[in-house]
């Protein structure tokens, strides 16, 4: 009896010696953030959206950024605004992708909210608002579908498109695309954008931040353990994920290629195709329109794209052009007439002058430093857009 009760006091005391230990490492994990936090869900015209009211911080592997994310309850990270627009108000709506939706700096130092205290401190009697509306994966078929659905409540005198020549293109390639690929109907036309995102699962284990940051390292780090896994049914297939492949090259990189391929002609063809519809979609509510060609961090820093080179065989001997896409764009905005600022020239002067990095080393966005040479570059060419008439208010 005596040895008996000798075993279920050790049982009891390692059980709580494991416990203590999990919740102390899961407080850890909590307290250092070494886990994202969700911000998208599903949805069934998009694709994916941010979750309104959401709040949390958001990080990456290589911890480059530690940054706190509150998204708006209308679905945008950014301040809360009210869809109506305020009489005297310039309103500019910048639609656009991860670059826009800038989770990898505090919010005052994205671009948009920069570009609004700059426009206002230029002084010359009007008051400006610049709403930021991008959400990672929207190439311009979800930007596109987002004004149609949303956007135009704002009632913006302004749309400007964050471009970002890295993946757009791609994001509107209804096979090049698989993360949110856009549907297209026979005749060409956009008709929604297919998701994978799924609802956040129910239950403790989803919510054990500890379970989430081992489940990431095996991921990421071992991937023979997280095959091992798969194998023993104890991880779902779909969890690894292969770098998407066209001819012994990342699927990313063939909008750098010479000659492209069909499927990049088609998905050029697309794009513009789209970038037309946006056009005609803003002005129909009275806006304007204008591009901003985002800067790509291999254009800018050299050294890194080589390294992807030099580790990628089916890459080495092939012709590159990391400025193809911005050619293009700009191509596309002289036939238009819509008005068009490249960045990467003042991002690559900057650069050569010896600034503080521009673009994150691992994670490719924007530091603050690049949202500020960002928001620098568009003040001047975003006032010229707006040197028009304000459009009467409710008249969008």
């Amino acid at each position: 009896m005596k040895r008996s009760r000798e075993w279920l006091a050790g049982a009891v005391l390692g059980a709580g010696g494991l416990v203590f230990s999990l919740l102390l490492l899961e407080a850890g994990v909590r307290l250092l953030h070494l886990v994202p936090d969700r911000f998208w869900e599903p949805d069934p015209l998009l694709g994916a959206r941010l979750v309104a009211g959401a709040s949390g911080w958001w990080t990456q592997e290589e911890r480059e950024f530690v940054i706190p994310i509150q998204i708006t309850s209308d679905r945008r990270r950014d301040g809360e605004r009210p869809p109506a627009k305020p009489a005297g108000v310039r309103r500019v709506l910048v639609l656009g992708d991860s670059f826009t939706e800038a989770m990898q700096v505090e919010l005052a130092q994205a671009y948009f909210r920069r570009l609004e205290a700059a426009l206002n401190a230029r002084g010359d009697g009007n008051r400006y608002e610049v709403l930021g509306a991008g959400v990672s994966g929207y190439g311009t078929a979800g930007a596109t579908l987002w004004f149609e659905r949303d956007g135009h409540r704002y009632a913006p005198d302004l749309v400007l498109l964050g471009f970002y020549p890295g993946n757009d293109v791609q994001n509107n390639s209804p096979t090049l695309e698989d993360r949110l690929p856009p549907v297209y109907a026979a005749d060409g036309s956009l008709e929604r954008v297919e998701g994978t995102t799924r609802a956040p699962a129910e239950g403790l284990l989803p919510e054990w931040k500890t379970y989430r940051f081992l489940r990431k390292s095996i991921l990421t780090r071992q991937p023979r353990i997280a095959e091992a896994l798969v194998g023993l049914g104890l991880m779902q297939p779909e969890a690894i994920r292969a770098v998407p492949m066209r001819d012994g090259i990342p699927v990313a990189y063939g909008g750098y290629a010479l000659p492209l391929a069909p499927e990049w002609e088609d998905a050029w063809s697309r794009t513009e195709a789209l970038l037309e519809r946006l056009r005609r979609s803003a002005t129909a509510h009275g806006a304007q329109f204008a591009l901003a060609i985002l800067s790509i961090r291999d254009q800018i820093y050299p050294e890194y794209w080589n390294e992807i080179v030099q580790h990628t065989p089916g890459m080495e001997g092939r012709t590159w052009d990391l400025d193809a896409p911005q050619r293009r764009v700009e191509a596309w905005c002289g036939r238009s007439g819509t008005p068009c600022l490249a960045l990467a020239p003042a991002f690559r002067a900057r650069a050569a002058a010896g600034a503080e990095p521009l673009h994150f080393r691992h994670d490719g966005h924007w530091t603050a430093a690049g949202h500020a040479l960002a928001a620098e570059q568009l003040t001047e060419f975003v006032a010229r857009q707006l040197q028009a008439p304000l459009q009467p208010q409710g008249g969008h």
